[in-house]
C-alpha cells in the first residue's frame, strides 16, 4: 500500500488515517481477531528456526494453546543468539539491528526484519499524525514539514524509529539524519534548534526532559541572549523579534512558544505524563505519548485527545501478568505466573506486559518487566472501544516498605516530588534499614537552598495523597517512615561525568531512580561529601 508521502500527493487525506489511525475504530472482538491471526502467522515462521523450535514443541493452532505450550521467557534465552549476531539461526532475514542497555550495563541487541521494520514506521507514523490531530480524521502534514529530534541515534531503538519514520512520510529531518549519528548528544540538541530558528519547527520528537530544561532556560535567561551569526540572520531575527512582543504583550519572560508554534510534541518516557501541564505552558502544546521498547518499538499510542494509550493490534501479540500473579513471582523467582488477554483485562488494575513479535521477529512470550495500569475498558470522549493504559513504572521499580503498604512505584515518588513545588536537579531513593527497621531514604539535589525537614514533610505529604497505604503504615508504626539526604549542588553531573570517564553507555550516564545501589549512592554522597539524614 501507498506511503503517507504518495497519498498526500493523490489528495487521499482519508486514506491516509484509515491505513495508520483506522485501528482506533476497531471494538474488542475485532482486536482480538487481528491478534489472533497474525500470532498463528507468525508460530509457523519462528518453528522453521533453531530458538522456535527450542521455544515451541509444536505448532499451536490457537492462542489458548500457544499459551500453554510456550515457556515465558526473558532475555537471556535469547542472548547467545543476539549477542553474537547469529543470524543463520533466526527465522527470517535480519534487517537491522537494535540495541538498548542492560541493567548490568551490556548491551541488549533485538533484530528487526525488513516487515518488522516497515511496520514500526507505521505505527510510529500513527503517533506523529494523532500528535498533531486535533480531530477525527485530521492530517495537519505537508511535504518537508520540519521535524526536529533529539533522541539518540541508531542503533538505539529511537534512531532506528526514526529511520522507519522516513520510509512513511519526508519530514525535513533536523538535524539530517546522515549526520546525526556522527554527533555528540548535547552538540544534536544545539544544532536542531539553531536550525529551528531558521526554518521553524512543525514536530519536535523529544525527551521530556529536554523540553523542560529548555523552558526553564528561556524562562531564567532568555532576557541575556547575546547576538550572534546566526541570530543576525533575518528569518531568526524576525522570530526573535517576533517571540519578544508576545512576551512582553503577556508581561513574561520569552518562552519556547513565543519562537515556534509546534504542530505535534511526541515524547516519550514516564515524565511525560508528570511534567505535562508544565511542558504545556512552556511550549504551548500539550504533549503526546507513546509506549514502547527496543523489543518492539511503538506499542501503545494517544488518540487526538492526548489521554490514555490504545495499543496497537498489529505491533505484537499481548499478554499481560495481573498483580498478584507477579507480586508472587517476586517471593519466588521459580514461579510461572499465568497471564492474561486483552479482552479479559479488568479497570484500575496492574499488570505486567508479556509481549511475542510478529513480522518474524524472535522473542516469544517475552516478559518485558514494564508495568501499566487499565484506566478504562474505552474511552467515550473518543469513541474508541478499546482498553485504555497508561505505563506506571518498571517491575523491578518498585520499593515494598512493608507488605500491607502496597507497593511505592518511580512514579508515585516522582510525582510527589514535583507536587512539592521544590526546584530540584535530581533524585533517587531507596528502602535502607536502621536498626532493623526499614524506611525509605530519598537523595535529592535542590535547585536552591532548602532544608532536609521542609523536603522531608512536603514529600511525605504528598505520598500520603497519592498512597493511602503509606499513610497507613506511617499511622501504625507511630513515626515517619521517610528519611532525606539533601546534595550538594553538581552532585548528579559529577555523577554524571564520573560515567562518561568509566566509558558506561548513554542510557547509564544517570543513576536510576528507584533501589539505586551501594556503589551508586556512594559516588552520589562521595560528590557530596556529606551523609546527613534528617
Amino acid at each position: 500500500m501507498l506511503n503517507a508521502t504518495e497519498l498526500l500527493r493523490k489528495g487521499q487525506i482519508d486514506l491516509i488515517w484509515t491505513k495508520y489511525c483506522g485501528f482506533l475504530d476497531l471494538d474488542i472482538k475485532e482486536f482480538m481477531e487481528i491478534q489472533e491471526r497474525l500470532l498463528l502467522e507468525q508460530v509457523e515462521l519462528i518453528y522453521k528456526s533453531e530458538i522456535g523450535r527450542k521455544l515451541l514443541p509444536k505448532i499451536p493452532t490457537n492462542m489458548d494453546e500457544f499459551r500453554q505450550i510456550a515457556p515465558i521467557t526473558s532475555y537471556e534465552d535469547y542472548e547467545m543468539y543476539f549477542d553474537e549476531k547469529r543470524e543463520n539461526e533466526l527465522s527470517n532475514e535480519v534487517y537491522i539491528w537494535a540495541h538498548t542497555s542492560g541493567r548490568s550495563g551490556r548491551l541488549k541487541w533485538i533484530p528487526y526484519t525488513k516487515d518488522a521494520y516497515m511496520r514500526l514506521g507505521e505505527r510510529v507514523m500513527a503517533g506523529v499524525i494523532l500528535a498533531a490531530a486535533r480531530y477525527k480524521g485530521e492530517f495537519r502534514f505537508r511535504e518537508k514539514d520540519v521535524l526536529v529530534y533529539n533522541t539518540p541515534p541508531r542503533p538505539y531503538i529511537s534512531g532506528v524509529a526514526l529511520r522507519a519514520l522516513s520510509e512513511q512520510f519526508n519530514f525535513q529531518f533536523v538535524p539530517p539524519l546522515e549526520e546525526t549519528e556522527e554527533m555528540e548528544f548535547q552538540e544534536r540538541i544545539v544544532k536542531g534548534f539553531d536550525i529551528g530558528l531558521k526554518t521553524g519547527i512543525d514536530v519536535l520528537g523529544s525527551m521530556s526532559a529536554v523540553l523542560v530544561k529548555m523552558g526553564e532556560q528561556f524562562a531564567e535567561g532568555a532576557k541575556t541572549t547575546k547576538l550572534s551569526a546566526n541570530i543576525l540572520h533575518p528569518k531568526v531575527a524576525f522570530r526573535l523579534l517576533r517571540g519578544l512582543i508576545r512576551s512582553k504583550i503577556e508581561k513574561r519572560a520569552m518562552l519556547p512558544k513565543d519562537l515556534w508554534r509546534v504542530k505535534a510534541l511526541p515524547t516519550g518516557g514516564m515524565d511525560t505524563s508528570i511534567y505535562k501541564d508544565i511542558i504545556t505552558y512552556y511550549w504551548g502544546l500539550t504533549p503526546y505519548e507513546q509506549y514502547g521498547s527496543t523489543e518492539e518499538g511503538s506499542i501503545a499510542t494517544q488518540a487526538w485527545n492526548k489521554k490514555g494509550m490504545t495499543f496497537f493490534p498489529d505491533a505484537a501479540f499481548l499478554e499481560f501478568i495481573p498483580e498478584e500473579e507477579w507480586s508472587k513471582w517476586r517471593l519466588d523467582s521459580t514461579y510461572i505466573p499465568n497471564t492474561v488477554l486483552l479482552d479479559e483485562v479488568v479497570p484500575n488494575k496492574r499488570y505486567e506486559v508479556v509481549i511475542t513479535n510478529f513480522y518474524g521477529k524472535p522473542l516469544c512470550r517475552y516478559r518485558m518487566h514494564d508495568i501499566i495500569i487499565f484506566t478504562a475498558l474505552e474511552d467515550k470522549e473518543t469513541g474508541i472501544k478499546l482498553p485504555q493504559m497508561s505505563f506506571v513504572s518498571r517491575s523491578d521499580g518498585f520499593i515494598d516498605l512493608a507488605g500491607f503498604t502496597g507497593l511505592i512505584d518511580e512514579k508515585i515518588v516522582w510525582q510527589s516530588i514535583v507536587n512539592t513545588g521544590i526546584p530540584y536537579e535530581d533524585w533517587a531513593m531507596r528502602k535502607e534499614f536502621r536498626d532493623n527497621k526499614p524506611f525509605l531514604h530519598l537523595y535529592i539535589e535542590p535547585k536552591e537552598a532548602v532544608d532536609q525537614g521542609t523536603i522531608r514533610v512536603k514529600v511525605d505529604e504528598c505520598l500520603k495523597i497519592l498512597n493511602p497505604f503509606y499513610s497507613d503504615y506511617e499511622a501504625m508504626i507511630d513515626n515517619n517512615p521517610l528519611q532525606v539526604t539533601v546534595l550538594s549542588p553538581g552532585s548528579f553531573n559529577a555523577y554524571m561525568r564520573n560515567q562518561q570517564s568509566s566509558g558506561a553507555d548513554l542510557a547509564h550516564l544517570k543513576p536510576p531512580h528507584m533501589n539505586a545501589s551501594d556503589e551508586t549512592i556512594d559516588i552520589l554522597l562521595g560528590n557530596n561529601g556529606v551523609r546527613e539524614t534528617s
